[in-house]
Parts: structure tokens; C-alpha cells; sequence
């Protein structure tokens, strides 16, 4: 099983339930439109850890989304950076 850690530009960033929901969702909707079985999921305050029995660049593909994906949302909405190194 691979493991992949995204790690929050502040350290209680997804202690915030909705926000929280809506980085799972983004990593199991782009897990299910590649074809591959959604990764499972633990969020962490600080953190969101990603773990899959799938090649570690598919891991780490679906990871780059995700960090991608979320973290233009979350600084146009509120113009704060989501993710460490933005």
C-alpha cells in the first residue's frame, strides 16, 4: 500500500468539516474518473494522508489533482493558500 501526505499551509486548515468533505471528494471523484479504486482518505487537521494499493505515480497523480483542484478553489474563495508551498 502506497502512501502519499498533503500537508496544509496552516496547521488547522482542515479542521473545518465542509472543507475537510470537499478535499475527500475531490480525491475519490478523481480516482473514479481515471478508472482506478478511490484511495482512503484520512484528514487530519494539519494534513490529508492518501493511501491505495495503485502504482505510486497514480498515487501521487490523483495527489497533484487534488492539490491542484482544491487549492484554486479555496484561494479564490478565500484568498488564502490551502496547501504548504503554493
Amino acid at each position: 500500500m502506497n502512501l502519499v501526505t498533503l500537508h496544509a499551509a496552516h496547521p488547522t486548515s482542515l479542521d473545518d468539516p465542509a472543507l475537510a468533505a470537499l478535499v475527500k471528494a475531490c480525491a475519490q471523484e478523481t480516482a473514479e474518473h481515471h478508472g482506478i479504486a478511490a484511495p482512503e482518505v484520512t484528514l487530519l487537521a494539519d494534513r490529508i494522508e492518501l493511501r491505495a494499493n495503485v502504482a505510486m505515480p497514480l498515487l501521487l497523480a490523483i495527489a497533484a489533482e487534488v492539490r491542484r483542484s482544491t487549492g484554486r478553489w479555496h484561494t479564490a474563495k478565500h484568498g488564502a493558500q490551502l496547501w504548504r508551498g503554493e
